[in-house]
């Protein structure tokens, strides 16, 4: 009977103490709302809208439509950051403050997930580093500025080496995919300690290392030294796209921490084990 209490008074200890960390689940864009994303407002937006050079965007049908192709001198997209209004210059997007103060941390240690669902309807990499740049990217830098970016064309998509993005030759690759990119596909970007992957269903598309682009120039002077930063659209005059979007979701904590302990909860439960053991011993003399 002791060893059974006894089990009782340490689990029911576990049970005061511990609270188990639950993912948390934001839904930045849901094209269902008939609006863009900057209009998005469940309570306030999360994601801002930043061309300075010219870009548009439009909705209908549950989708919004983000256009860069008229020119490569174009940048255009969605960041969770307010832009510097005016720019410093059209060619440099500036982040000052998050669109909603809320944003949670992007702790890579606790593991976080964006969920995006895009059609890339026309992509043209022709400008002066176009082979190696996209003209529709994702952006995704953690609480310590690690992260990656990742580059959607016609019929491949890939990841930018390193900060001088000039060069995809030793760059995570995935070929072939036309059909997947014209396609309203969703894709799963998870990041994970020093990892990310990129998957549509269960299917693997792109994995490796974070990288640290914090030297990188021109967009990115204080982009990629942003901390808990993300983007998604045409971020280089190299490229441009035409590109409909129908919704992003973030959900943090994935990895789920077991448990946060409460010491003053904890100290006072295993006084109680104490007591019932105390109470056990005087019964058996």
């Amino acid at each position: 009977m002791r060893n059974k209490l006894v089990v009782f008074s340490v689990g029911l200890t576990m049970l005061l103490t511990g609270n188990r960390s639950m993912a948390g689940v934001i839904t930045l864009y849901d094209g269902a709302s008939g609006v863009t994303p900057n209009q998005y407002n469940p309570p306030s937006p999360w994601l801002n809208f930043g061309s300075p050079n010219g870009g548009t965007q439009s909705v209908s049908s549950g989708l919004t439509n983000l256009d860069s192709s008229s020119s490569n001198n174009i940048y255009a997209g969605y960041s969770n950051y307010n832009v510097a209004n005016p720019p410093v210059s059209s060619s440099v997007i500036t982040p000052t403050t998050l669109v909603n103060s809320s944003f949670p941390s992007l702790d890579r240690n606790a593991d976080y997930n964006l969920n995006f669902t895009v059609r890339i309807n026309s992509q043209v990499n022709d400008g002066t580093n176009g082979s190696f740049r996209a003209g529709f990217s994702v952006i995704a830098l953690s609480s310590d500025k690690k992260g990656i970016e990742i580059g959607f064309r016609n019929n491949d998509i890939f990841t930018q080496v390193n900060s001088s993005f000039n060069s995809i030759s030793t760059a995570e690759q995935k070929t072939g995919v036309s059909s997947l990119l014209s396609s309203l596909t969703a894709y799963n970007l998870n990041i994970s300690g020093n990892n990310y992957t990129l998957t549509n269903g269960a299917t693997t598309l792109l994995s490796g290392l974070l990288r640290d682009y914090t030297t990188a120039t021109g967009f990115g002077n204080d982009v990629y030294r942003t901390s808990n930063f993300l983007f998604f659209g045409d971020d280089t005059t190299s490229a441009r796209a035409n590109i409909d979007l129908q919704s992003i979701t973030l959900t943090t904590n994935t990895a789920g921490v077991p448990y946060e302990f409460s010491p003053t909860v904890g100290i006072l439960a295993l006084a109680a084990v104490s007591t019932i053991n105390h109470l056990l011993k005087n019964k058996k003399s």
